[in-house]
């Protein structure tokens, strides 16, 4: 009897058991997960934002001290050695601007690279030693892009190389120009651990004020569709021009200017969320 008893009672703690489980799982599904609904209900999260970066900056002090003066939170990438490229790395690090190393890369056409140039003839000590030496040469640098490298983003080998050198112990972050539709190196570098984004607008490979401004509505227009984009321009002084009268326009339209590592957070976070597109009046 007293063993008939226990058995009663092991039955009826199951079952209890079994229960409680069950009633946490109701509770939990009908819980939403309270940190996305909460990102996703945030104004700033569901803004449209856009990121530009200055590509080949550090070799012209007049173009480049303008440019790093444009209003907003612009984005420059140094060419590496460039004789301008510590006074003005440290003029944009002091305004609390981003600086990235613009990174020349072998290209099909077989132009000349400059100073620290990556090419496919290398040795891979030789590699790496132009690598570092390219990093180490430009101050505040957070993350790098390829000047030209349509020939070597192409690689599979020495964009493993590139980007895994670079993830063993340097926190940059990776932007693929997309100077040629066959690159890998976007792949290649989340593949290895980095945080990563592609170009989306080239702005002034075309040198009249017109061009430039369509282009700059063509980046609105996807970053109001898409949450996000990122659009490469240069210190021209028509491209510089355009900007100055352009950025302050921004707060206006609904469009936020921010860095490219808050751009790449901005993508990570809005991959695990819906983007709310905004309703367009």
């Amino acid at each position: 009897m007293l063993k008939q008893n226990q058995i009663i009672q092991n039955g009826f703690c199951f079952l209890f058991i079994g229960l409680l489980s069950l009633i946490t799982l109701v509770a939990q599904a009908d819980e939403p997960p309270i940190t996305h609904i909460a990102i996703a209900n945030d104004p700033d999260f569901n803004q449209p934002a856009i990121s530009i970066i200055i590509d080949d900056m550090g070799y012209r002090l007049k173009s480049g001290s303008r440019a790093v003066n444009l209003s907003g939170a612009i984005t420059y990438s140094f060419l590496p050695h460039a004789p301008y490229v510590k006074h003005l790395s440290r003029l944009a690090h002091e305004q609390s601007k981003e600086v990235m190393l613009h990174l020349p890369m072998e290209a099909e056409s077989g132009k000349k690279l400059g100073p620290g140039g990556l090419t496919e003839n290398m040795t891979e000590k030789n590699f790496i030693e132009v690598l570092e030496s390219s990093i180490n040469s430009i101050p505040y640098v957070s993350g790098f892009n390829n000047h030209m490298g349509s020939l070597l983003t192409k690689n599979e080998l020495w964009m493993t190389r590139l980007m895994r050198q670079v993830a063993v112990d340097k926190k940059l972050f990776f932007v693929d120009s997309k100077t040629t539709s066959n690159s890998i190196a976007l792949k290649v570098a989340r593949a290895e651990g980095l945080s990563s984004i592609r170009r989306d607008i080239f702005i002034d490979h075309e040198n009249s004020k017109k061009f430039i401004q369509k282009q700059l509505e063509k980046l609105i227009k996807k970053a109001q569709q898409k949450g996000t984009a990122l659009a490469i321009a240069h210190p021209k002084k028509t491209t510089l021009a355009v900007l100055e009268e352009w950025l302050p326009e921004l707060e206006k339209r609904g469009i936020k200017l921010v860095s490219v590592s808050e751009l790449i957070k901005l993508q990570q976070q809005r991959r695990l969320v819906l983007w709310k597109k905004p309703i367009q009046h």
